[in-house]
């Protein structure tokens, strides 16, 4: 057997759907890291696919943290409204800044929506997130069998397609490697 490992850190890490296999949405969770603009252009396609509609509630997670960890005064989902709003989205938004994490917002859904009243859920966060994603909410028994996630692609370019092609986006990607190895040890995730 011959090993690749750019293949294989790739479908371990990368698991969200590409844009082409999108079905319909009636709920976005969406994290606004740093990616608003190009996030609420992607929204408008998904809107003129019919991924999503008029009646999709948005779930939108702000961050305060720059791209590096650092904390910034940016506030990104308040941004990425506004630029929800240029393109004329009327959609129901529920903001929340309180639960932005993966893990203190799958605890405290049932305090932001009604998550059985929804048939379809999108996640939408960065890429390379998508895996730690689906670890935490199988073990936060959400209903991952009603949710695909999408990821968003950043300024740093960190992507399925391009993740290796960069030290930068290299080092985040290994980084959530190594995030979710840890987070496994210590039972926050669990592999089974």
């Amino acid at each position: 057997m011959k090993l690749n490992n750019i293949k294989d850190i790739t479908d371990f890490i990368f698991v969200g759907k590409e844009f082409e296999e999108l079905s319909h949405y009636d709920l976005l969770i969406i994290n606004s890291d740093w990616a608003e603009e190009q996030l609420a252009k992607d929204m408008k396609k998904m809107l003129e696919k019919n991924i999503i509609d008029d009646n999709t509630t948005f779930l939108i997670c702000g961050s305060h943290n720059s791209p590096d960890g650092s904390k910034s005064d940016r506030d990104t989902a308040k941004l990425l409204i506004g630029y929800l709003n240029e393109l004329g989205f009327k959609n129901r938004i529920i903001v929340d800044n309180e639960y932005i994490e993966n893990p203190k917002l799958l605890k405290n859904i049932d305090k932001l929506v009604d998550i059985n009243k929804y048939d379809r859920i999108l996640r939408v966060a960065k890429d390379f997130v998508a895996r730690r994603w689906y670890m935490n909410a199988k073990r936060h028994n959400f209903p991952i069998e009603k949710c695909d996630f999408y990821g968003v692609v950043d300024s740093r370019c960190i992507s399925k397609n391009d993740w290796y092609k960069s030290e930068t986006a290299t080092n985040q990607v290994m980084k959530e490697f190594i995030n979710i190895g840890k987070l496994t040890i210590e039972d926050e995730l669990s592999i089974y």
